[in-house]
């Protein structure tokens, strides 16, 4: 009797395994990634890039559609459509996504963060003047000047002391 309950129960097990696992579900909302768990970075990370890739709208023109270089460039000629037609509100809204999934870290190819982007279409809407969200990252020399200063400083600072104190 013994045997018979043991052998049901490695059945009833090995058949709720398989169903586990041969199981179709797909946690991954493409759609709305906003509903993914994102607990781990490279979750987020495939959740942003959900928001980026759901960007179609038929407000935008292929031209004026946010992509993963972050750059959008409308004419001062057409700033006035893109704002009120909409356009502007649904950059923002990806913008707002990608926020929502990665709120920490997220960088367009070129540099520019989601403030950036976010400020350039804001300002370009209030003034009605043209939209160019390109960026340029900062040049060598003002990277190098941040690197040598606080150590050229510091060692200076360190000479005086010892000078001072004729240690």
């Amino acid at each position: 009797m013994e045997h018979g309950k043991s052998k049901f129960l490695l059945s009833f097990s090995l058949a709720i395994c398989l169903m586990f696992l041969l199981s179709p579900t797909n946690a991954e909302n493409k759609t709305e990634p906003r509903r993914n768990a994102n607990l781990s970075p490279f979750e987020s990370w495939r959740s942003a890039y959900f928001c980026i890739m759901n960007n179609h709208s038929e407000a935008c023109a292929q031209h004026n559609t946010l992509t993963f270089n972050g750059t959008v460039f409308v004419n001062q000629n057409e700033i006035v459509d893109y704002c009120i037609g909409g356009c502007a509100q649904h950059t923002l809204d990806v913008i707002r996504c990608v926020r929502d999934v990665k709120p920490h870290g997220f960088t367009f190819e070129t540099g520019a963060s989601l403030s950036f982007v976010q400020n350039a279409i804001q300002t370009a809407c209030i003034q009605h003047t043209a939209l160019n969200t390109s960026y340029t990252k900062p040049n060598g020399a003002t990277s190098l000047h941040g690197r040598l200063y606080k150590p050229i400083v510091s060692a200076l600072t360190t000479l005086a002391f010892i000078s001072t104190f004729n240690m």
